[in-house]
């Protein structure tokens, strides 16, 4: 425990591009979610709702009702992304697994800097605690979408708490591994 900041140069080397990498794909797995979900507790509950039949389509059909509709032309150019029940199934059973290698190698990590127990107890119960907050979200926003915006914020807390763990991992590693002072003996 706490002896990564004194590791050979090849360890620390091997934790930096790994937390560099991790990073770069937490960047553009936030940019997915923002460019087909949302930030928001109710985007993201709209977004995994089950499909309900839109008024709209129902109306097409009918010849004997002739009736104006407004519509918006700014909504016109906004696609609206939904996930259905087929879709979220597969990005369960691929995120779950890739989130539980996440936490797993962050909590490596995290056992080689030096942090008291507290620290390394919290951060550990965050990366595995924002997987499961995430897709209860998800999940309750399908199944229950009358209360999607509380599962929905859940989502969008877990997704925020992996981002917010992995900062903290990375700001401290990279501060204890190659800042010069007392805590780097190897230079």
């Amino acid at each position: 425990m706490g002896r990564l900041p004194q590791s050979p140069l090849e360890v620390r080397l091997a934790v930096t591009l790994f937390l560099g990498l991790l990073g770069i794909a937490d960047f553009f797995g936030a940019w997915q979610v923002r460019n087909f979900a949302a930030f928001t507790p109710r985007g993201v509950a709209a977004t995994v709702a089950p499909e309900q039949h839109h008024a709209m389509a129902m109306e097409c059909c009918s010849v004997t009702t002739i009736q104006e509709k407004a519509v918006e032309p700014a909504s016109l150019d906004h696609p609206t992304h939904r996930i259905a029940r087929d879709l979220l199934v597969q990005d369960t059973h691929v995120h779950i697994p890739v989130y539980a290698m996440t936490a797993a190698f962050l909590a490596l990590v995290l056992f080689g800097l030096r942090l008291s127990p507290r620290a390394r107890t919290g951060l550990v119960l965050c990366a595995f605690a924002a997987p499961f907050l995430d897709f209860v979200g998800l999940w309750g926003a399908h199944f229950a979408p009358n209360l999607g915006a509380v599962f929905g914020a859940l989502a969008v807390g877990g997704g925020f708490a992996m981002g917010i763990c992995y900062l903290v991992v990375f700001i401290v590693a990279m501060v204890q591994m190659w800042l010069p002072g007392k805590e780097n003996t190897h230079a």
